[in-house]
């Protein structure tokens, strides 16, 4: 009989693809989600659909009975977006701590979680630290785990296509500090191997080219076929921003506070995988234009 995996968040881009994967090898899937709508999405995708909102711990009652493991890629967005104001702590730590609790009294036995790279410039932000107090709490469950730590996936530097297209760009700094992005794909493929892997590990992921920041803007215009334009903006104003929007929209502040950091210094996980940012780039502008039809 295979084995029972839930995967929260199975309607981001990641999770999507990780249950995907998981239906693929043989896994019965079951799958969290709190938006009724969106859930609908997952039918090809899961064995079985289930509700819940994992910040409300009484939704998650009888979820993980049965149950042989979790990959949770439950979380908020990394954007500048002004919906949703929790912070990351009251959305991503308490969900994912929930999480933990139940599957460490249903008896799981294993407990997959993205979290993301570390680095020294941005390791005391609070998006870090949301994600990082989950990781904590899985050291002290019991339960044997695995954490998988992504550099930036592709879809994270969408927002650039869209200033490409109005003609204009900025980042912060000079825009010499060096990634390497990674394919959804390829993340959700280090999950499942994370999975079916022996003991506790923590496992960093990353595309195969490094690209500086200005670089990855240029193929961004590229994609889109327009001359660049790059506006360089100091850190230290977005720095300045981040703490005004502190009062009035945390969500905001904290992604502005850790993108003035993360995206001015150097943020390098091992080369893997294949799959390139301008691939990425080039689908994602076709996928968006429109179908003639003769």
């Amino acid at each position: 009989m295979s084995d029972t995996v839930l995967v929260a968040g199975a309607t981001g881009m990641l999770g999507r693809q990780v249950a995907q994967l998981l239906l693929d090898g043989g896994h019965r899937v079951k799958t969290l989600s709190r938006d009724p709508s969106r859930a609908q999405a997952l039918r090809g995708v899961a064995d079985e659909i289930v509700l819940g909102d994992a910040t409300r711990p009484e939704t998650l009652h009888g979820v993980l009975d049965g149950v042989d493991a979790v990959v949770s890629c439950l979380g908020a967005p990394m954007a500048f977006s002004t919906g949703d104001r929790r912070s990351f702590h009251d959305l991503d730590t308490v969900a994912n701590l929930n999480l933990v609790d139940a599957a460490r009294r249903s008896g799981v036995r294993r407990f997959v979680y993205v979290s993301l790279l570390l680095g020294s410039a941005w390791s005391g932000t609070a998006y870090v630290r949301a994600h990082e107090d989950v990781v904590s709490a899985l050291g002290g469950s019991g339960m044997s785990h695995g954490i998988v730590r992504p550099t930036g996936m592709f879809p994270i530097f969408d927002p650039f296509l869209t200033m490409a297209r109005r003609g204009i760009a900025w980042i912060p700094g000079d825009g010499t500090a060096r990634t390497n992005p990674v394919h959804p794909h390829e993340v959700a493929q280090a999950c499942v191997d994370v999975l079916g892997r022996p003991g506790d590990v923590d496992v960093p992921v990353g595309g195969p080219e490094i690209l500086t920041r200005e670089e990855i803007v240029r193929l961004a215009f590229a994609a889109v076929g327009r001359r660049p334009r790059i506006l360089h903006l100091p850190p230290r104003a977005l720095l300045a921003g981040s703490a005004l929007l502190g009062q009035v929209h945390p969500r905001l502040s904290e992604v502005t506070d850790f993108a003035a950091r993360a995206l001015t210094s150097d943020f390098l996980a091992p080369l893997g995988g294949t799959r390139r940012l301008a691939e990425h780039f080039t689908a994602t502008v076709r996928a968006a234009q429109p179908v003639l039809r003769s």
